[in-house]
Formats: structure tokens, C-alpha cells, sequence
């Protein structure tokens, strides 16, 4: 039987350098998503915040932005697994994300859907 170390592990300098490219454009497009879907959030978290300032928010309108920051929340914790980040809390904290849609976070449910 024969042990072998991981490929990641590796001398990088023995890689092909077509690999290693593609490598490199993997990686800025996955940080490239991580910005866009934590401007998506941020957002999300913005309107959340800007429309229970007002006085005439009812109650469904309320949780369709909890829900709609819950789901951007959702999106930006997996591809910040992706990314190989795995702790989210500092995140959360830093962007001051309310435990409201921390609870929330997920798949936002479609309108006019009733719950069963």
C-alpha cells in the first residue's frame, strides 16, 4: 500500500500552468460572487431597515424584506463556504445582520404559497 500526500498539498510549482491559470480564475470568480451577493444582502438589510422606520409598514410587508434578507443572508453563507470561510458570526456581526433574519435565513417562500 502506498501513501500519497494531497494533491493541494502539494509543490505548487510542479503544476501545469493552464491548470494553474484555471485555478486562478476560479478563485476571482468565486470572490467576485462573494461581493456581489454580500451587496445583495447589505441591501436587503438596508430596505429591511428603511422600511420599519416608517410607521405604515404592515405586517406582511414586514416579513416578505425579513424573508428576502433572510434568503440573500442564506446565499452568502454558502458562498462563503465555498470561498473555504467557515465561521459566519464576526460576518454577521460586522453587517449588524438581526437575529430576526439570522433565524430566517433560507429559501424565501413564493407568494400566494400557503404554508402546510
Amino acid at each position: 500500500m502506498t501513501v500519497r500526500p494531497p494533491r493541494n498539498i502539494g509543490n505548487k510549482d510542479d503544476r501545469d500552468p493552464l491548470t494553474a491559470a484555471l485555478e486562478q480564475e476560479i478563485l476571482n470568480e468565486k470572490a467576485s460572487t462573494l461581493s456581489r451577493l454580500t451587496v445583495k444582502l447589505e441591501q436587503a438589510l438596508s430596505d429591511l431597515k428603511t422600511a420599519e422606520s416608517t410607521a405604515e409598514l404592515s405586517q406582511e410587508e414586514r416579513d416578505r424584506l425579513v424573508a428576502a434578507a433572510g434568503e440573500a443572508l442564506w446565499h452568502v453563507v454558502i458562498q462563503r463556504e465555498l470561498c473555504g470561510l467557515r465561521q459566519h458570526k464576526a460576518f454577521n456581526d460586522f453587517l449588524a445582520v438581526p437575529s430576526e433574519v439570522r433565524l430566517r435565513m433560507g429559501p424565501a417562500r413564493l407568494a400566494g404559497k400557503n404554508s402546510q
